[in-house]
């Protein structure tokens, strides 16, 4: 994914959060950052991990 200041620029506003125009290039280079760590994460082999119930269904 291309994080770049605009991209933080578009998504800041659409959170409706203001981010100053001299942080946005710490912002971009932070969410990339964020977003290369979460996709190590597709690389991780789950399939003998059990889900967690957080919210059980009421019988």
């Amino acid at each position: 994914m291309n994080i770049d200041e605009e991209r933080v620029r578009q998504l800041a506003e659409l959170a409706g959060i203001s981010v100053a125009d001299e942080d946005l290039s710490e912002v971009a280079n932070r969410f990339a950052s964020l977003m290369g760590e979460l996709e190590r994460l597709k690389e991780l082999d789950l399939s003998d991990v059990q889900p967690v119930v957080i919210f059980p269904e009421e019988p």
